[in-house]
């Protein structure tokens, strides 16, 4: 009886997220760069070929899906990270129920989720959403429906995983060595393979048929060679540093503070420790001997799914892959400790997840309404201004160019972004991609400039491992000053972001 429950879990989970997060409008980097090119993509633009694709193409597919099946709006951009969280969460409840008992998952969910949604800009847009559900629900079929037809369907969601963040391989990877080592499980190999590579042919085949399956190639190689630039962080940190969290407090202050610091650290903290704990003779003996094989094949995809964050295994990317961890070091405490024990743990750890939830509740309550073109939007009371200008300046179909980040705001105005890039990131974009951007404008110089003075410290505070390079692209900012001022009459400055008006065409 695990999977009525998990299936409440679930439609629970799409309430609360549809409720908080669906037309809720985040200043956040990263969601633009799924949105902007899947809306492309959704247009008939093929990846890699009519625009720079940041990604492997699974996301894009999914995202362009919805907006095919559903038009383009923020609230189609938003549904397929809320169905992604909840997935997440059913089948967290369901494989915590499986290794212990209902009450531990219970507990484990509520848990995962308050922590989770605490920041509303972490559920947004973004390929890791897709490729870290797909994985889990991959690794679930494996465990819950060994036979020939599961590990066919396990083995197309892995590959499916692998089209959308192709580090997740690993964990296809990790699967099928799983099989190997037990003669019963080793004739359903060739089905998990068979599913790999069925998913595998389609989506090659589609690339294909777009013309984009070279240029697809060209630019994992291009990412393998300039991702790590600027984006290495060290297992487990935070922007900023944790020392930045901790800084001038003192006495029960800082107490509390590094209790905060704790909960934050809980997507790094808790694979060592389901590790951990499914080693110690207490846990491993008291567990049904049966679970033993489904253990093993979560502590080797654990491994895999830390691994597949690098060389950006910060927080907030050891969070997507944060399930399956909460499941092995709640089930593990629950096997260990007596009953009495394991209550006041969890009812220790539920009120602070919900006390961290609190911030997405507060944050969804102090909002206003502002219409665009992808919809009303429920927009931060200190932003809607901003952005209520800029709406009124910047018209569905007019021609902007958003400088250096920030590709959001091209989607929220339905603007017409005449690069092929849909941001600029110093130190990853190369000085040919900046030659071939300036080429871009040139040509098509668009009516509308957002700009962002980046300072060197600000770049440093997010990429902190970034230091020789240059947050400069000067080439290209010398051509965006010379042609282009900022707008004098209601002006405009969301986040940094200044609206700037074409002076001349051409330059």
């Amino acid at each position: 009886m695990r999977r009525r429950p998990a299936v409440l879990v679930l439609f629970t989970v799409v309430v609360l997220l549809a409720l908080l997060q669906g037309s809720r409008f985040l200043l956040t980097n990263d969601e633009g760069i799924l949105l902007e090119p899947a809306q492309r993509v959704a247009a008939g633009a093929h990846p890699y070929v009519d625009f720079f694709g940041y990604m492997s193409p699974g996301s894009y597919w999914i995202q362009a899906a919805w907006f095919k099946a559903l038009g383009v709006s923020l609230w189609a951009g938003r549904l397929p990270v809320i169905v992604d969280f909840a997935l997440q969460c059913a089948l967290l409840f369901w494989l915590t129920a499986w290794l212990a008992s209902r009450r531990a998952a219970l507990a484990v969910v509520i848990i995962f989720t308050g922590f989770q949604i605490a920041d509303p800009t972490f559920l947004t847009a973004q390929h890791r959403w897709d490729s870290g559900t797909l994985a889990l629900a991959g690794i679930c079929l494996a465990i819950r429906f060994p036979s020939h037809r599961g590990l066919l369907a396990s083995g197309a969601l892995l590959a499916a995983a692998s089209w959308c963040t192709p580090s997740i391989g690993l964990t296809a990877a990790a699967l099928a060595v799983w099989l190997l080592l037990a003669g019963e499980r080793r004739r359903l190999l060739p089905a998990f393979l068979a599913g790999m590579a069925a998913v595998t042919a389609v989506a090659a085949v589609a690339l294909a048929l777009q013309g984009s399956f070279t240029a697809f190639f060209q630019q994992m190689l291009w990412l393998q060679r300039n991702y790590a630039t600027v984006n290495i962080m060290p297992y487990g940190s935070v922007i900023g540093g944790y020392g930045r969290l901790l800084e001038d407090t003192a006495g029960m202050e800082r107490i509390l503070r590094i209790l905060f610091v704790g909960c934050l650290a809980l997507p790094a903290v808790l694979p060592p420790l389901g590790l951990l704990l499914w080693l110690l003779p207490g846990v491993s003996k008291k567990a049904p001997a049966e679970l033993r094989p489904v253990v093993l094949l979560l502590l080797m995809t654990t491994v895999t799914l830390e691994l597949s964050a690098f060389p950006r295994a910060d927080l907030f990317y050891l969070a997507f892959v944060a399930a399956i961890p909460y499941a092995l070091a709640a089930a593990g405490l629950a096997h260990l400790l007596t009953l009495r024990a394991g209550a006041i743990l969890a009812f220790t750890f539920i009120p602070l997840a919900v006390l961290f939830s609190l911030n997405n509740f507060i944050g969804a309550w102090d909002v206003r309404p502002v219409a665009s073109p992808v919809g009303r939007l429920r927009v931060a009371s200190h932003v809607a201004p901003e952005l209520s200008k800029l709406l009124t300046h910047v018209r569905p179909g007019q021609s902007l160019f958003v400088y250096p980040y920030m590709p959001v705001l091209y989607f929220v105005t339905q603007a017409s972004n005449p690069s092929r890039f849909s941001f600029m990131n110093p130190g990853m974009m190369t000085a040919d991609d900046e030659s071939r951007v300036l080429a871009d404008l040139r040509a098509h110089p668009p009516e509308w400039l957002l700009n962002l003075p980046l300072s060197q410290e600000e770049f440093l505070r997010i990429f902190p491992n970034a230091n020789g390079v240059s947050e400069r692209f000067a080439t290209l900012e010398s051509w965006l000053e010379k042609n282009y001022a900022p707008v004098e009459q209601a002006p405009v400055n969301i986040n940094g972001y200044q609206l700037w008006h074409i002076l001349k065409q051409g330059g």
